[in-house]
């Protein structure tokens, strides 16, 4: 039933990003707009927008060399110089082309009715210099890690459409003066005014989001979603501008997508207010006041932001600052997510842990000892390695030898072959062989050397007793080397932070969690022992 859902959920989500993505329009990446100007319709298409059809799904036209060059990318490349360099030498290697070598960009997708369709796409791109086309299906087939069916266009020297997964008759260009719903924003990109310009046919998209049976959330945008079209075009200048245009059908359709943009600019607000408090809550985190900066300014935008309905269309405008301190605020904001996919792995590992623990248990009746130890008593092997067969590592397992020690000739050899599921991004050492993942052993812990823990012995609740936390100090993983616990000491010392004092641990009922701060002794010593009786109080 579980995968059932699963399943199901990823078919909502596709349905939901769709949504997300229209209806989000005024909330693209602020890089840029001047107003739609009508005497796009004077302009010839350029190569790769002729390719684009009239009715598209979507369509994104980049000015590549505009945003490359722009002042505020170039300050953020030279003050994360090493990241960038990494980045243009790894698509140089390649693609034998710098990203500096790109002038535009030029992506359509021709239906978005189903989830398939998302695999449809093409992708025209206009470089600066001559392009080596082997190397560009070779890099696009890696990218997708996938048996798409490819075909490179070649149109001159500089000039290249790439077809994923679409058929011959879009190798052609449309047939001269052919129009559509997206005529007028095709030209408008093929004017060169604006670095980017967005292009939806509405009708292009899955029925169920243009029905009436929406979710009560996205009822508010269902105008939206009915109407013909929306563009968006983008400018760098003075100020960073945003232009949207909604078409509809009639007068009174255009009246209703003005009342849903009002809806989706307070809800933008509301969101980039909400993502300020939790970045952070008491606004002392000196490294996020630039990010933060920005952020105001984006309430402000949208705040600001002017819209109205004339005739069958919806007009909206926003100007952004140029003067924001970008690149500071593009630091910690990378920095924030940095840190927050590190949390993400950990807790992910953490999860897989738990459930390597439960599959023990159910194999064998209780969990694993925390080690595997001699006729003596004496921990030869962790834990960890008892359960590398319910981590998918039997292959690796069936190479030690139990009956010898960690650092045994045969099993020492072994350590470089950790699991990733034991490392840290960001803290254990690149092919390294020393984990955080440790237990709390003895004086009624969940863990024992000797023996494995029953599930129903545990009497304070599997949701109020730690399995495996984040240590303080990493350890050899395959050493029997675990926390000794000593309600008489200050175990809050054991405990390993993984970003700005966050510990992350895993439950004996399987759940994962990550407090913001370490626990007092006497609720940590609570959540180690298994059978205490104590009660323990919220945790943040």
């Amino acid at each position: 039933m579980r995968q059932m859902r699963i399943i199901s959920s990823d078919t909502a989500l596709f349905r939901i990003a769709l949504i997300v993505l229209f209806c989000s329009a005024t909330a693209i990446i602020w890089t840029g707009s001047k107003a739609l100007t009508q005497q796009a319709n004077k302009e010839e298409l350029t190569a790769g927008l002729q390719f684009v059809p009239t009715d598209a799904a979507l369509f994104v036209y980049v000015d590549a060399e505009r945003i490359w060059e722009n002042s505020i990318l170039q300050a953020i490349r030279k003050a994360d110089g090493k990241d960038f360099d990494t980045f243009i030498s790894m698509v140089k290697t390649e693609t034998g082309l710098s990203p500096d070598d790109l002038k535009s960009l030029v992506l359509f997708f021709p239906h978005l009715k189903n989830p398939r369709d998302l695999e449809q796409l093409g992708i025209a791109f206009t470089f600066k210099k001559t392009y080596d086309k082997e190397k560009i299906v070779k890099t696009a087939q890696k990218v997708l890690s996938t048996k798409a069916n490819l075909k490179l266009v070649p149109m001159g020297e500089r000039q290249a459409l790439l077809l994923i997964n679409l058929g011959e008759e879009y190798a052609k260009p449309q047939p001269a003066g052919k129009t559509g719903p997206l005529s007028v924003a095709l030209k408008n990109a093929a004017t060169g005014k604006h670095v980017a310009v967005l292009g939806s046919t509405l009708a292009s998209l899955p029925e169920e989001i243009r029905g009436d049976d929406l979710p009560a959330q996205i009822r508010p945008f269902q105008p939206l979603l009915k109407a013909q079209t929306i563009t968006a075009a983008l400018d760098l200048g003075k100020t960073i501008d945003l232009d949207v245009r909604v078409a509809t059908a009639t007068a009174g359709q255009a009246v209703d997508c003005e009342k849903s943009l009002g809806v989706l600019l307070n809800l933008i607000q509301e969101a980039i207010g909400a993502g300020m408090k939790e970045l952070d809550p008491d606004m002392k985190d000196l490294d996020l006041k630039d990010m933060l900066a920005i952020m105001k300014a984006a309430i402000a935008t949208a705040k600001d932001a002017k819209f109205s309905a004339q005739g069958n269309e919806v007009k909206l405008t926003a100007s952004m600052p140029i003067d924001l301190p970008f690149v500071s605020g593009y630091l910690a904001a990378k920095k924030k997510i940095q840190e927050a996919a590190l949390q993400a792995q950990s807790l992910n590992n953490l999860k897989q842990i738990a459930l390597a623990m439960h599959s023990y248990h159910d194999a064998f009746g209780a969990c694993p000892p925390a080690a595997v130890c001699d006729k003596k008593g004496n921990p030869q092997l962790s834990w960890r390695v008892l359960i590398l067969p319910f981590i998918e590592q039997d292959n690796l397992y069936q190479q030690f030898k139990l009956d010898e020690p960690w650092d045994s000739a045969n099993n020492k050899k072994l350590l470089e072959k950790m699991p990733k599921v034991y490392a840290i991004p960001g803290k254990t050492k690149e092919g390294g062989s020393d984990t955080f993942y440790r237990v709390f052993v003895g004086k009624g812990a969940a863990f024992d050397w000797i023996t494995g823990t029953k599930i129903n012995s545990i009497t304070d609740g599997t949701s109020n007793t730690i399995m495996c936390v984040t240590a303080a100090t990493a350890v050899p993983w395959t050493k029997p080397d675990e926390l000794e616990f000593d309600p008489d000491k200050d175990m809050t010392k054991l405990l390993g932070a993984i970003v700005n004092g966050k510990v992350q641990v895993a439950m004996f009922d399987g759940s994962v969690r990550t407090f913001s701060k370490i626990p007092d002794p006497m609720t940590l010593n609570a959540l180690i022992t298994r059978a205490g009786g104590e009660v323990i109080p919220e945790i943040p």
